[in-house]
């Protein structure tokens, strides 16, 4: 797997690259800028001196008569001399500069004669020597060709004085630059790093909340936001293992039963029958606790074998109900119904959603009195289910803790049943809401009509 640059080496070769092209695109267009002012100058100088040169037809004696014609440029005025066709010099009509003296012709005339430029054709040409730079043009003059040229090398040597000063500007800003992203790519990879350490040190079970002053907003979001995870894997961390806890504490005490109940049969300490009824019971209750803690790790893992289908919710709530009626009759136990007369039709998965109601109807049964009611409706933008209880209600102490698992009331089970029915309801986005009192119970759940999967 190839190695992966950190983030602050790749936002400094990034924004160093980005800053080095645009220093280059701004010498390349500068140079640019120069040789063409410079071409165009040159061009618009011997141009003008050739048209001059071919309209009169004669080559004039008066060092003076070309020098009004032509547009002066910042390197001097257009020099000419005549030249055969194997480059030996005719005639000089005009003398070099002053400033120059006969060197610049002599340097021309020999630079031409060695690169052998072209004296055919009306285009501009550019000749380079040492550190010289001409620009030219020929005119077929009386069978040989009269050359018209300008000295640049000033021009020239300007251009490069400007090129290496904005050269050497560009690599100080270069340096500042790097300097001042090297900073500023060291302050957003600190703290990037320490949120990755904290990444780390969460997987490793540490969930202590990360102290770090975080002075961009979008640091200070994702430090709230993994400090906000860290404390609710704390809390899971800790309901598991209080859950494990529970699960063994309630698994040993019917397997300890068994246990007892199996070696007494065998030495013929105890009644068989007895004995026998004794273990059914426990494993009867045995096998509920286990389908229970089974349901609830499916429920929290989002099983895909729970299919969530639109039906009525009437219908199921009532079904359950019928299945509880022979314990209803049993103990004298009045059921009435306070149902929407239209289907209450919400999207879920019947075998979780009839475990919840069980678990409701099951615990109403184990407080009533007299009566249990059950209500299935719309109000207004949500759906309504509750199940009611005339018993003597729960103790104030307890209903803070009733949703918790494997916590039991008075005549409670193993303590998972209200759990399951507020893991169930959660699922669907809802809530529940419970109120006890003298008079009795009621459990109130509430439902989105648009829930979420």
């Amino acid at each position: 797997m190839a190695k992966k640059r950190s983030l602050k080496h790749r936002l400094l070769f990034q924004v160093t690259a980005l800053v080095l092209g645009v220093l280059l695109v701004i010498l390349l267009l500068f140079k640019i800028l120069i040789t063409s002012y410079m071409e165009r100058s040159a061009e618009e100088v011997l141009t003008a001196s050739r048209q001059f040169t071919i309209r009169d037809d004669t080559v004039p004696q008066d060092p003076g008569a070309l020098k009004d014609k032509p547009r002066k440029i910042p390197s001097g005025e257009a020099q000419h001399l005549v030249l055969t066709t194997n480059y030996q010099v005719v005639s000089k009509f005009l003398p070099p500069v002053e400033v120059e003296g006969e060197e610049s012709y002599l340097t021309f005339a020999e630079a031409a004669k060695t690169q052998k430029i072209s004296l055919t054709g009306e285009d501009i040409g550019k000749l380079t020597t040492g550190e010289r730079l001409y620009y030219y043009t020929a005119v077929p003059f009386e069978g040989d060709y009269m050359v018209f040229y300008i000295n640049m090398t000033n021009l020239y040597g300007f251009e490069q004085n400007l090129s290496n000063t904005l050269m050497l500007i560009m690599a100080i800003a270069l340096a500042v630059t790097l300097v001042v992203i090297s900073l500023i790519s060291q302050r957003i990879a600190e703290p990037v790093k320490k949120l990755s350490e904290f990444a780390q040190s969460i997987g490793e079970g540490h969930y202590e909340p990360l102290e770090m002053e975080a002075k961009d907003q979008e640091v200070a979001e994702l430090k709230s936001a993994m400090n906000e995870t860290a404390k609710k894997l704390q809390e899971y961390d800790r309901e598991q293992r209080t859950f494990f806890q529970n699960v063994s504490h309630e698994l040993r005490t019917p397997l300890q039963i068994l246990k007892t109940s199996a070696e007494g049969l065998e030495y013929g300490l105890l009644d068989q029958e007895k004995a026998l009824g004794t273990m059914k019971k426990e494993a009867d209750h045995l096998h509920l606790l286990v389908e229970d803690i089974l349901f609830l790790s499916r429920l929290e893992s989002r099983s895909p074998d729970m299919v969530r289908t639109t039906n009525d919710l009437r219908e199921t709530l009532s079904y359950t109900v019928e299945r509880c009626s022979p314990l209803l009759h049993s103990r004298g136990i009045g059921i009435t119904y306070d149902f929407d007369p239209d289907p209450v039709l919400f999207a879920y998965d019947e075998k979780s959603m009839e475990r919840a109601f069980q678990n409701l109807v099951a615990n109403a049964l184990r407080y009533a009195r007299t009566q249990v009611q059950v209500s299935c409706k719309i109000l207004e933008n949500r759906i309504m289910i509750q199940v009611a209880d005339d018993g003597e209600g729960i103790k104030k102490e307890d209903l803070p803790r009733i949703f918790d698992r494997f916590y039991k009331g008075e005549k409670g089970g193993h303590g998972i049943g209200l759990s399951i029915v507020k893991s169930v309801v959660s699922a669907y986005g809802g809530r529940v809401e419970v109120k006890s009192g003298p008079l009795g119970t009621v459990f109130t759940l509430f439902f989105p009509l648009d829930p979420t999967p």
